[in-house]
């Protein structure tokens, strides 16, 4: 198995995750710590959200916000006795948006990567949104070495880029797209034969009927993601952990992940090479 498709491509969308945390640490020594005992004071949190990722976080048809990163943030809210204001986030922006302080800490079903712990405080794993191949029914593709065969689309400055160029065979054609829905219509076009992303992909192709076209080919990684809040701010991390914790004992976030996400949650790791979850280092 060959590693690299296009080298200037991934040389790209490293540079990208550079600029953006580049970006971030420009505004790290100005942000301000916040405390759950601050959030009490001021009466409000302000939770950084996706607003246009079904099923994770979107604006439903009377304009309000909803989604499985919605409820856990309303949840969380709810604990710390305050009014919840949500903040619209993006790949790009949420980052600086969380260390420049514009938001107390972030509910963004983000992957987490040891690039991005060097700049944010990561929270153990809440979620998990396995990284896919969904093809035609009748393509033959089994794993990585069968890319190859078949024109591929992928979401570009994703996670999941870097990781097709990574595991596809050299000679692969990857086609990308500027974000999921392009990618998953360039599969429900007959653009490309196959894509590879998020496992909820599944919904948008079950949600408009082609699911008998198209299918789940294979799992190619495991994508935890996390919460986060800025660096030092060891009390909120505190307070975060224990909901996690807390609610997974308790069965509520299998339960909101199958309502959403319609698989079960898997078991979360509290420990990744590289990631620091305790906030000590």
């Amino acid at each position: 198995m060959t590693n690299a498709v296009s080298t200037p491509s991934r040389s790209k969308a490293l540079s990208g995750l550079a600029a953006i945390l580049f970006a971030a640490t420009s505004f790290a020594t100005t942000a301000m710590a916040v405390t759950p005992e601050e959030i009490k004071a001021k009466g409000t949190a302000t939770i950084g959200v996706q607003m246009d990722q079904f099923p994770w976080g979107f604006i439903d048809s009377k304009g309000g916000n909803d989604g499985f990163d919605i409820e856990i943030a309303k949840m969380i809210a709810k604990e710390l006795g305050v009014e919840v204001k949500f903040e619209r986030i993006t790949g790009q922006n949420r980052i600086p948006l969380l260390v420049n302080g514009n938001v107390d800490f972030l509910v963004p079903s983000m992957t987490i990567t040891e690039e991005r712990a060097k700049v944010i405080q990561y929270v153990i794993p809440y979620s998990s949104n396995d990284i896919t191949v969904w093809g035609k029914t009748d393509a033959a593709i089994k794993g990585n070495e069968d890319l190859s065969k078949y024109v591929i689309g992928v979401n570009r400055g994703s996670a999941f880029e870097p990781l097709l160029v990574k595991v596809a065979p050299k000679g692969t054609q990857i086609k990308r797209f500027d974000d999921d829905a392009t990618t998953v219509q360039s599969l429900l076009s007959g653009q490309v034969d196959a894509i590879l992303g998020s496992v909820t992909y599944g919904l948008v192709i079950k949600e408009t009927g082609y699911d008998k076209q198209f299918e789940r080919k294979y799992k190619v990684a495991d994508n935890f993601q996390g919460m986060a809040v800025r660096k030092g701010d060891k009390e909120l991390l505190a307070f975060l952990t224990d909901f996690i914790t807390k609610h997974t004992a308790d069965g509520s976030l299998d339960a909101l992940y199958k309502k959403w996400i319609a698989v079960d949650r898997a078991k979360l790791p509290t420990e990744l090479p590289g990631v620091d979850f305790t906030g000590k280092q």
